[in-house]
Order: C-alpha cells, then sequence, then structure tokens
C-alpha cells in the first residue's frame, strides 16, 4: 500500500499543458519531500466538482455518514489507501467513487524492499519517480464530513491503489500493490462526472513499468531527524547486500 510520498513542484509542464493544473496555482501549497499518510496533513488535490482549481484536503477519506470526531480520528487511519478491486463495494468508498473523484499531486512516491539476509528479513527503502521527473497524479476519492463540535466542514481523501506492474513487484515484493498513477489524458477523465462504472473500472489499471524509476534510499525515512528534505530521496548504496543492489540499479 501507499502511506508516504513527495510533492515537489520542480516540473508541471505536462499536467500544465494538458490542462490538468493552473500553473499559477502551484503557489498555493508549499515542496513537501515527505509525507506521511498517518500525520494526516492537508495535501494538493483537484477535485470533479472543481475541476482545474487545488485545495487542500486531509489524507484519510472520512465518510459523510460519520457520527463524531473520536469516530472520524479512527476512520481515518483505515482509508488512507483504497483497493481498486473493491472500492465499489466498501461501505466508506462506494459513494465517493461514483460521484466524488480527485486527483492528488504528486513527484514521487515510497516503498519498501523485503531481502533476505541470512535468516532475516530486511526491508529496504526505495524512492520511485516517472523517468522524465514529471509532476504526476494518482487517482483518488473524497468526501466531506461536517464535525458538529466545531461546525466546521471537513474535506478529506483516499488514495487508489491497484495490483502491482512488474516495476512495483520487484519493490513492493510481498503485497505487490501500488498507487493508482494517470496519464495526464486519463486523469481528465477521473474527473469527469459522466463517467458510469464500466469507465471508471477501465482506467484502474497498473501503470507502465517502462515509464518509472527507482533507486534505493538512506534508512533517513524511518528515523527521527527531519525528513522533509532532498537529502531523503538520495541515492543510497547499500553494500551488505551487494546481490540485491545490482538487481536494484536495473530499475
Amino acid at each position: 500500500m501507499c502511506f508516504y510520498y513527495a510533492i515537489v513542484k520542480k516540473k508541471p509542464e505536462i499536467l500544465v499543458k494538458k490542462g490538468v493544473i493552473d500553473a499559477k496555482q502551484l503557489s498555493l501549497f508549499d515542496d513537501k519531500y515527505y509525507t506521511a499518510g498517518f500525520n494526516h496533513e492537508k495535501l494538493p488535490v483537484i477535485t470533479d466538482d472543481r475541476p482545474g482549481e487545488i485545495q487542500l484536503f486531509s489524507w484519510g477519506l472520512v465518510p459523510s455518514w460519520t457520527a463524531d470526531e473520536e469516530k472520524a480520528a479512527e476512520m481515518a487511519k483505515y482509508t488512507l489507501n483504497a483497493k481498486s478491486e473493491t472500492v465499489f463495494e466498501k461501505a466508506s468508498f462506494k459513494k465517493s467513487i461514483k460521484s466524488r473523484r480527485c486527483l492528488i499531486l504528486c513527484s514521487g512516491f515510497y516503498e519498501w524492499q523485503t531481502v533476505k539476509q541470512g535468516k532475516k528479513k530486511v526491508k529496504i527503502p526505495h524512492y520511485i519517480s516517472l523517468k522524465d521527473d514529471e509532476l504526476f497524479v494518482f487517482a483518488g476519492i473524497w468526501d466531506e464530513w461536517t464535525n458538529k463540535a466545531s461546525g466546521e466542514i471537513e474535506k478529506t481523501f483516499s488514495l487508489i491503489t491497484t495490483e502491482a506492474n512488474e516495476l512495483m513487484a520487484k519493490i513492493h515484493n510481498e503485497k505487490k500493490r501500488m498507487p493508482l498513477i494517470l496519464e495526464a489524458d486519463d486523469a481528465k477523465k477521473w474527473i469527469d462526472k459522466s463517467l458510469n462504472e464500466n469507465e471508471i473500472k477501465s482506467l484502474m489499471k497498473p501503470f507502465a513499468s517502462d515509464k518509472m524509476k527507482a533507486h534505493t534510499i538512506s534508512k533517513l525515512i524511518t528515523s527521527n531527524e527531519e525528513r522533509n528534505t532532498p537529502d531523503i530521496q538520495a541515492y543510497y548504496y547499500y553494500p551488505e547486500l551487494k546481490d540485491m543492489m545490482e538487481d536494484s540499479l536495473l530499475f
């Protein structure tokens, strides 16, 4: 599943050219080299009801029918991701997938590869992005609920996942999942309110491996040090895992 990603605005040209985002609106949020789902930060999304406009929603979908703040906080822990295979069936998601879809801006994401080191299993972090380093989008769903204690309307989202492509099956090699990445043209379709269920499902497919790249990174990502830094994405060599590294460099 995908719980960690980055949103850095260095190359937004394709999304701007295709009309997915307005370049002027990129100033609405700060670059983040690291964001974690369980922090439930407000992150940039584009919704089907306000296409072309960047809004900041909290990560972890809270359905409109959620009773109170305590239940909302609990719910958000389990709705960071929504599986493409079951999103039309789950009570928390089935309304949103039909009528409240969104695009989640991203420049890269983090995942762990499990390798054997003797009798132990070791998890090696990777940074994954597009080969052209362009800004891209994940497919998401969103909802809003009213906090009865404060009267505030809270807007939240969940990130759709799909089965892994060839690259991601090597990296996320236990659960073999990946976020649903959309081509720019498909991104515009995803937030088209006129789509029926079959049309939505046709967009939920693994992104092409040959358009992606990945490399191993240091354990900074799991440390208590500052992680919102370019250093978190720097290539790191693990000499004790030489055979794995030689294979990993092919990514």
